[in-house]
């Protein structure tokens, strides 16, 4: 879901949230240049309700408000919003239309996610897998799957890979990590961190370094001071959607820029253990 449609949306919005949506939203260019006092005064509230309005939205902050309004602005300047990430085609559409529709939502993920995830954050969760010794790795549903594809990779380049989130009880994994492991929690919604709260302290109390990949504005109230967070653009809503496609194009990108960071970072060290693999994967069949 978009910034634009969240301010559309106000389902649980107060009368004070609503006069400032309605200058926002009228108003988008001028308000994203204003600092919190200034749109305090035009729309007649304060600058602790502009905070508590920044954190309805899901953000931080009015920093984090401001941010998000000129990211939007400018990709509705590239023409970015084309397709619905929740509803991409109609009733009655034919066949050519639902590709294209599935093609331009594919395309808008892929876009907006690369302009949006930071390269640095990228290059640390790289860096904490490669020198893990070993990954555990969390996600359910489409995610999980998405997150099991990122796992084969890393087998591929001998990382050694436990999966967290399969287990009827999640602390059996949890247990056994470490100081030198790592866990990764893939998760676009953040639905996943507080159904792991329990792992989640076990681990942490063990020294297990973490890592999110998520849309979720702050994972640090799940998992205090996290060592690295990827950062999705949030688009989707859980309510509504038809399928996960933006969601899974998104961390489907971010978990192959990892990797392909892990590859470059051990080139030849991991072109052997792909060979090995590649070979028993011949093997096998």
């Amino acid at each position: 879901m978009t910034l634009f449609d969240r301010l559309r949306d106000r389902r649980d919005f107060t009368d004070t949230d609503r006069a400032i949506a309605d200058f926002v939203t009228a108003h988008p260019d001028l308000a994203a240049n204003m600092n919190i006092g200034e749109l305090s005064v035009t729309t007649h509230t304060s600058n602790a309700a502009v905070t508590r309005f920044s954190h309805r939205l899901g953000l931080e902050g009015y920093r984090a408000l401001r941010l998000e309004l000129t990211r939007e602005l400018e990709r509705a300047r590239l023409h970015v919003f084309d397709v619905n990430p929740d509803l991409p085609f109609m009733e009655g559409i034919d066949t050519k239309g639902v590709m294209e529709a599935v093609l331009g939502l594919t395309k808008q993920a892929l876009d907006e996610t690369s302009q949006s995830i930071d390269a640095d954050e990228v290059n640390k969760a790289a860096h904490m897998i490669s020198e893990a010794r070993r990954v555990a790795v969390y996600g359910t549903g489409d995610t999980g799957v998405s997150a099991e594809g990122f796992m084969n990779l890393l087998l591929k380049v001998d990382i050694a890979c436990l999966q967290g989130s399969r287990h009827d009880d999640n602390l059996v994994v949890a247990n056994v990590l470490g100081a030198n492991d790592v866990a990764l929690f893939v998760t676009y919604s953040g639905i996943l961190f507080p159904q792991l709260r329990v792992p989640i302290e076990e681990l942490r109390s063990r020294g297990c370094k973490a890592i999110a990949i998520t849309a979720f504005e702050r994972p640090e109230e799940y998992i205090p001071d996290i060592e690295c967070v990827v950062r999705l653009p949030l688009r989707e809503t859980r309510r509504g959607r038809i399928a996960t496609y933006y969601s899974q194009t998104s961390i489907r990108y971010a978990l192959n820029c990892i990797y392909g960071e892990i590859f470059t970072r051990n080139w030849q060290a991991s072109l052997a253990a792909h060979d090995r693999y590649s070979i028993q994967e011949q093997w096998e069949d």
